[in-house]
């Protein structure tokens, strides 16, 4: 190996060893190679590398990352979305992910929310109604649900519930 195959070597080993602690989307792996001191040239040669021997697909890692965060965390589609931007992957890739995913999954949004709020609500149930209702609500904000179904599902699993 000539001295300048060198640091493509130890880039592409670098950024092999990124994938192995968790999956990444082609733009967080490049950020994070230069960050850590990688030349331009060397982290845009291990990155095709990379994409042709098919260990980094950023459709591939849209669907995952969907899967895991819907289906896991409850995450609505809209902070899937916010997700997946902020980890690189374009809003096509992710649109088309999060669909994907949604029907192959069956996910329903009415169920997931009601699911995920019933779920935290275990949690809260030593507290008086009022803090149940205000952090509950934040629970599912951060999840990024909108304000209606919050406020109809918080109305639901609040009835269900015997006063606290």
């Amino acid at each position: 190996m000539s001295k300048l195959e060198r640091p493509k070597r130890s880039t592409y080993e670098r950024a092999l060893d990124m994938l192995e602690a968790r999956a990444r989307a082609t733009a967080e792996l490049r950020r994070l190679l230069i960050k850590k001191g990688e030349p331009e040239a060397d982290v845009d040669a291990a990155i095709e590398r990379l994409q042709s021997a098919g260990l980094l697909d950023d459709a591939n890692f849209a669907r995952q990352f969907t899967r895991s965060k819907a289906l896991g965390a409850g995450l609505s589609r809209r902070r899937l979305q916010q997700e997946l931007t902020k980890r690189g992957v374009n809003r096509e890739l992710s649109s088309d992910a999060i669909e994907t995913v949604f029907v192959e999954e069956g996910v329903d949004d009415s169920a997931t929310i009601e699911r995920v709020a019933r779920k935290k609500l275990r949690t809260l149930s030593k507290l008086d109604t009022d803090t149940q209702r205000r952090r509950l609500y934040g629970f599912l904000a951060r999840r990024g649900y909108d304000s209606d179904d919050i406020a109809t599902v918080i109305r639901v699993v609040l009835q269900a519930e015997p006063e606290g």
